[in-house]
């Protein structure tokens, strides 16, 4: 029994099962044993991670430390298109700088596109050399490397054995010097394998893409472009499975918006499309010979024509264009940061035989990896989605106008008759205001009527 004015300490406490047991901060986040704030989340450990791995792009596209070509690839449809217009004067040249710069744009939406399914962008600028680099040097310096490795693993197998005090320490530090001996040993193959890592997840994502299309259309036109170019599209084959049916997505995005309106503006027709492209030379020349009125568009005769089509086209696949190009700079910068989380791989991993260390390397290595994988595949399916839309707003477009072809001015005329109609309807009777009663002044208090009684006693 405490005595009377003694201080008494009173605490709640909790089983060790309960809620609450781990200390939170304001914001509800856990705080670590000591009080502190637990690590970063996800999403801002990725999007540092993003933000370094552009950064690193940007400082390997100013230094280019990679100087030879770029791999070879083969040549589609759409590079062997010449966009060229005859004719003179100020509408016919800005009629022919605007249908160039939609077929830049085009073009360079393609290719950027193109690149992300083909090649890493971090391993083409500054990995291949390195590796190069790294493989000659240890060439030239391969026995100290190998008798430093041996002294280093006999000396980290005793340290290992004869400790008393029980860790996984050197076992740690054994497993990190064989990854790092891995690298050393073989830099171009584990370069590869980290840029096949960024490659695969695209190509992998177009392949199922084309699967699920319900018509078939892009699988079988790609079946067809592949064998007559000589690709083996089988089933043994699904990278030049993946590369046919980008062709053919690429293929009909730049007809749609460069070869029509570039058909249109030589022929006011879009005749010219769907010809191959070594063949419209010699079909312009035909059709010249035989209509007069391909002829007038053909020279130039029709400027302000052609100068109002450049511009729609232009003005058409602009937002397509730079939607293309940003999600292919999305996925460069994922790209990058899988292939430097790859290549850390053989020297992080070995970190997990640790339990101290395996919440660490999850949270800075495995996750921040999948993560990167998949933003690369978000990305991917984005772009051909925003193909996908750009091909059937065209297309309803296109459709819109065959209906309405003949048609504008009564189409204009309806319309201008329905809004005159509207305008001379009678507006609909208001509610009349109630009628305001003149306003009285407030009535005064009255004061009590005082009654004086006079007189004396009777």
């Amino acid at each position: 029994m405490p005595r009377k004015g003694a201080p008494v300490s009173m605490t709640i406490r909790r089983p060790p099962g309960s809620r609450g047991t781990v200390p939170r901060t304001l914001l509800g986040r856990p705080r670590g044993p000591r009080g502190r704030r637990a690590g970063p989340g996800t999403a801002t450990v990725l999007a540092a991670y993003l933000a370094a791995a552009f950064l690193l792009l940007a400082v390997a596209f100013a230094l280019r430390p990679h100087q030879g070509p770029a791999p070879a690839a083969p040549t589609w449809d759409y590079q062997r298109e010449t966009v060229a217009l005859e004719g003179g004067g100020a509408l016919n040249a800005y009629a022919r700088w605007a249908v160039k710069a939609t077929a830049g744009l085009t073009r360079g939406s393609i290719e950027r596109q193109r690149d992300v399914h083909r090649l890493s962008p971090l391993d083409f600028l500054a990995g291949e050399a390195a590796a190069a680099d790294l493989a000659a040097w240890r060439q030239r310096h391969r026995l100290p490397l190998e008798g430093a490795t041996l002294a280093l693993v006999a000396a980290l197998a005793a340290w290992g054995t004869l400790r008393r005090r029980p860790g996984r320490v050197w076992l740690v530090a054994l497993l990190t010097l064989l990854g790092l001996t891995v690298l050393i040993t073989k830099p171009q193959t584990a370069t590869s394998l980290a840029a096949r890592a960024g490659t695969e997840v695209p190509n992998l994502l177009l392949r199922a893409a084309v699967t699920a299309d319900p018509s078939g259309s892009v699988a079988e036109s790609g079946a067809v472009e592949g064998r007559a170019a000589g690709a083996a599209v089988t089933a043994g084959a699904p990278g030049a499975a993946a590369e046919a049916a980008q062709r053919t997505v690429a293929g009909r995005y730049w007809t749609a918006f460069v070869g029509e309106p570039l058909s249109r503006l030589q022929t006011g027709t879009t005749v010219l499309a769907g010809a191959p492209p070594t063949g419209k030379p010699g079909v312009l020349r035909s059709l010249r010979a035989r209509v007069t009125a391909v002829g007038d568009w053909a020279v130039g005769r029709r400027g302000p024509e052609r100068a109002v089509i450049a511009t729609l086209a232009l003005a058409y696949v602009l937002p397509f264009a730079l939607a293309l190009v940003a999600l292919a700079m999305l996925a460069s910068c994922a790209q990058a940061l899988v292939w430097l989380l790859v290549l850390a791989g053989p020297l992080v991993a070995p970190l997990a035989v640790d339990p101290a260390r395996r919440r660490a390397v999850l949270r800075w290595w495995l996750v921040p990896l999948a993560a990167a994988l998949a933003l690369l595949g978000a990305s991917a399916l984005a772009a051909l989605a925003v193909i996908r839309v750009a091909e059937l707003t065209h297309a309803a477009d296109a459709y819109l106008g065959m209906l309405l072809a003949g048609s504008t001015v009564p189409l204009v005329a309806a319309a201008l008759a329905v809004r005159r109609l509207l305008g001379r309807r009678p507006p609909r009777p208001r509610a009349l205001p109630a009628p305001q009663t003149p306003s009285r002044p407030a009535a005064r208090p009255r004061r009590p009527k005082t009654v004086a009684v006079r007189g004396g006693a009777a």
